[in-house]
């Protein structure tokens, strides 16, 4: 249980991304992955199937899945294309919060809406939190033939993201399978 739980919980997730990145309903699947497999985690973290450190591990694997999951599919199946920054716009979001004891946080962010002039027309804008280029000057541009993912400014990494969420749903897997094996001996000695 305690290491088929984790890949059952990420495999939920996974699927769910790859019919938002493949199939009609887009961001609709991504929002039904995420509350099934955050859901399927918090059910089984409360039923005490998966103890606090391999929940812990797999909430932080699922997370930073979600998030890299666009940048997967782009390095997959995206275009590289060259273009020329035609208008560059900069707007800053910001958002408080305060916490049950009173604290109050403000976050900004920097968001870049470019316009774009790419060979095939496409693609035309793109937004992004990295100041990436700028007015009449080429930017390297990743985009998706499908229309699914949003564009975003070319890296020169690849396959980078993906080890990181891996390594953490092994050692959710490994933790919580090891703890199950000392219960047994401790159990049966």
């Amino acid at each position: 249980m305690a290491a088929g739980l984790p890949l059952l919980i990420t495999g939920v997730l996974l699927i769910f991304l790859l019919l938002a990145a493949y199939e009609p309903g887009g961001r609709w699947w991504t929002i039904a992955g995420e509350l099934a497999a955050f859901g399927l985690l918090g059910f089984s973290f409360l039923n005490r199937h998966v103890r606090f450190l391999p929940a812990a591990l797999l909430l932080w694997a699922l997370g930073m899945t979600v998030a890299s999951f666009d940048g997967w599919v782009l390095e997959g199946r995206g275009l590289d294309v060259t273009c020329t920054v035609l208008k560059k716009e900069s707007r800053v979001e910001t958002s408080t919060s305060t916490d049950a004891n009173g604290y109050t946080s403000t976050h900004s962010t920097t968001y870049y809406d470019y316009r774009l002039g790419c060979p095939g027309g496409r693609p035309a804008t793109m937004t992004s939190t990295t100041n990436a280029g700028n007015v009449g000057r080429p930017l390297r541009v990743v985009y998706d033939p499908a229309g699914r993912i949003d564009p975003e400014p070319a890296r020169d990494t690849e396959g980078t993201d993906v080890w990181v969420p891996a390594g953490l749903i092994a050692a959710a897997v490994v933790v919580g399978a090891g703890h199950e094996l000392l219960v047994r001996r401790r159990w049966q000695g």
